[in-house]
């Protein structure tokens, strides 16, 4: 009952700071990269739908398909001089060409309307190169395995995080309400403490999920374990495959329009504020106080010295 009604004079609270606090500190410059990095990544196919969209339909409804040899005619004569070295004419219906041509050494590569011939861009333009280093350096930090492997530990950290952040926000019985908001009219520290409290609570569900699924992307085996274990044997419609795939679904935004992506870059960036607010709380509670008594020795020596060298003298 006293944690339920007291909980800041109960070991467990306590101990749950210490852990949260150190943990933080740890892991508090890694969560907010990959946080920033991630609600880039999380525009992804937005990005691709733009610069590498399908060919339109009206142009499929009111337009043959060009042979082979039509379309490749209508390339080299929007890039005379060059060669094809390769033509892909996908057989999806509103899928562009792609072609790679050449010329004294030089390459591109280029999409093009299957129906009227028309460049529709380069198949792989910087943009698109750049998300994609971004989505690799998100995934697995430029160091393939072994960065997905680092991102499975810094998830677990982040999931502890969310457990121990949990047990810290609850303020007892009569009070648990206030965990949801700050007061404006409070002192800086704790409008401070009260917006670290409020925003983690609000966010945490989705931190939770996104730290749990980095784990999942880097060892799946686990997972897929418990599943087999409480269904064992394949079967398309596994309820733990559906859960599974939901959390997967819920890390990459993959469901709803344009709002639930702004709303992940929302939360996405909540990290950064938490570990603003949570490093000037541990300024004022652990270093404020240990830059204190390192001077406090130094300080007491400079008086200290005028008075030895005036007893000399005499």
């Amino acid at each position: 009952m006293g944690f339920w009604k007291q909980p800041q004079k109960t070991w467990v609270r306590r101990a749950m700071f210490q852990i949260h606090l150190w943990t933080g500190v740890a892991t508090g410059l890694y969560i907010i990269f990959i946080s920033v990095t991630g609600s880039i990544v999380v525009f992804r196919r937005d990005l691709q739908l733009s610069k590498l969209g399908n060919i339109a339909a009206a142009d499929a409804d009111t337009h043959a398909l060009m042979t082979e040899a039509q379309l490749r005619r209508s390339i080299l004569n929007r890039y005379p001089g060059w060669d094809i070295d390769r033509l892909v004419i996908p057989r999806r219906k509103l899928s562009p060409a792609e072609a790679v041509l050449t010329l004294n050494g030089d390459k591109v590569q280029e999409r093009f309307n299957k129906y009227t011939g028309a460049d529709m861009g380069e198949m792989r333009p910087w943009s698109i190169r750049a998300m994609e280093w971004t989505t690799d350096l998100h995934d697995n930090l430029l160091a393939g395995d072994r960065g997905r492997k680092i991102n499975a530990l810094f998830g677990g950290l982040l999931c502890l995080l969310c457990i121990t952040g949990l047990v810290i926000w609850w303020r007892g019985s009569r009070t648990w309400h206030k965990g949801f908001y700050f007061n404006p009219t409070h002192g800086w520290k704790r409008i401070n403490f009260d917006l670290h409290a409020s925003l983690g609570l609000w966010s945490i569900w989705l931190l939770f999920i996104w730290g749990l699924t980095g784990v999942y992307f880097a060892y799946p085996e686990p997972f897929n374990a418990i599943v087999d274990y409480f269904e064992p044997g394949f079967t398309p419609g596994r309820t733990g495959d559906a859960v599974i795939a939901w959390f997967v679904k819920m890390h990459f935004g993959r469901y709803g329009g344009m709002g639930v992506r702004i709303t992940y870059v929302i939360v996405g960036l909540t990290p950064a504020v938490m570990f603003v607010t949570g490093a000037y709380m541990w300024w004022n509670r652990v270093l404020r106080r240990w830059v204190a008594e390192t001077r406090a020795p130094r300080e007491r020596s400079a008086f200290a010295a005028p008075a030895a060298v005036v007893e000399s003298v005499d």
